[in-house]
């Protein structure tokens, strides 16, 4: 390859690089669900319109589902750090949880109304700066509302019998996911 080619490319990828890096990215509220008991593609133009209409003017509301239950899909949602509630069976919201990919619950509802949702698992401190340690401190916590119990979908009438919602550490903004999460549980 000549030297030509190789400033070419270089230029090219900086090219790409400096126009991602204007994106918007935090503009997004991500909502991810999965479900291994029945089919919830029917949900996600719904459950989009009814949370865009609520918080419109603070954020465009997204909503993802994947057709088709896989634990893989699953994990690949966490990998990607884009989501800011995760909806999925309780087992995996359990398994997750124990290795410290939720935030804790408890400060914004009361874990002995949701207490299939509370269990043992992992949390991270946060400093001053918001910055997350890199040491999981296992404690029992809330991580995770029973969907069945949301107001939300009761209205949309989902038979949600096993889902959780829950907020991943990833989340773009905390306080955000928590309200569009109470809301999810109080149309309030």
């Amino acid at each position: 390859m000549s030297r030509r080619s190789s400033y070419t490319i270089i230029v090219l990828l900086l090219m790409v690089i400096l126009t991602a890096c204007g994106k918007d990215e935090e503009a997004t509220f991500q909502i991810f669900m999965t479900d291994d008991q029945g089919n919830i593609a029917d949900i996600e133009a719904v459950l989009e319109s009814k949370l865009q209409a609520k918080f419109g003017d603070k954020v465009t509301v997204k909503v993802t589902t994947s057709p088709i239950y896989n634990q893989q899909k699953l994990l690949l949602e966490y990998v990607g750090r884009s989501n800011d509630i995760i909806i999925m069976p309780e087992n995996d919201m359990k398994s997750f949880g124990s290795q410290g990919s939720h935030i804790a619950l408890e400060d914004t509802f009361d874990q002995q109304k949701y207490s299939r949702g509370f269990f043992e698992g992992g949390t991270y401190s946060v400093d001053e700066n918001g910055k997350m340690s890199q040491d999981m401190i296992m404690g029992d916590h809330l991580f995770g509302i029973p969907v069945e119990e949301m107001a939300l979908f009761k209205e949309l009438n989902y038979p949600a019998q096993n889902l959780f919602a829950t907020i991943p550490v990833s989340a773009s903004n905390e306080a955000l996911a928590k309200e569009v999460l109470k809301y999810m549980v109080e149309l309030k």
